[in-house]
């Protein structure tokens, strides 16, 4: 009788240890996807802007100006703080005092590295286009697949507004640029689409690719 209560109890033992295992497996198993679908979801929020671009009308292929904003030098990264500062649409309309300017102005938000941006080079870039009074123009757009569209241009060819060239000029893959655009360097006295005549633009403008 002893040796049949040792086997049920033994029994019980083994039970208990495979239940305590398949609990343990299951609170890491759903740690780690919790910590894979968090990792996901940075990773696709992680650019900003794509795929229209502004296609028109350029002057000249002068270089852009650091934008003086009462801050430490422009063209170099800035603070998360005066990042979020530049970005916030409701200040926008500080940038109209550029509307007589000849040339775009840009602040780097991120310095990035590598290959710079010169006359012929590719570009690829993420954006997102603001008027002065906050409202957003245009942006980057999906793909089918849901993913942001880089748009394309070549430095120093005209496919893009002169404010572009200009304001891109020198930026390295990863960086990010401000850009602040006056009619001069933009659509000019007559406008385009959704944009008025004479108006000031403002660019936030990610650079994924220089070849």
């Amino acid at each position: 009788m002893l040796k049949y209560k040792y086997v049920f109890w033994g029994f019980v033992g083994l039970w208990v240890v495979g239940l305590a295992a398949g609990g343990g497996w299951f609170v890491w198993h759903a740690r780690a996807t919790k910590a894979a679908s968090a990792s996901l979801a940075a990773s696709s929020d992680d650019t900003s802007t794509g795929a229209s671009g502004p296609i028109t009308i350029s002057a000249g292929n002068s270089a852009g100006v650091p934008l003086s904003d009462g801050s430490s030098s422009s063209s170099t990264a800035a603070s998360a703080d005066r990042v979020n500062k530049l970005l916030d649409p409701t200040t926008f309309g500080t940038y109209n005092s550029h509307v007589s300017d000849k040339t775009a102005s840009y602040s780097e938000l991120n310095a990035g590295s590598g290959t710079a941006v010169v006359d012929g080079s590719q570009v690829n870039v993420l954006y997102k286009g603001w008027l002065t009074n906050g409202t957003l123009f245009d942006q980057s757009r999906a793909g089918s697949d849901g993913k942001l569209q880089a748009f394309t241009f070549t430095e120093g060819q005209h496919q893009v507004i002169a404010g572009w060239e200009e304001g891109l000029e020198g930026a390295k893959p990863n960086s990010v640029r401000l850009l602040v655009v006056p009619p001069a360097a933009g659509y000019g006295a007559t406008g385009q689409g959704p944009i008025p005549g004479n108006a000031v633009l403002v660019f936030q403008v990610q650079v994924i690719s220089v070849r």
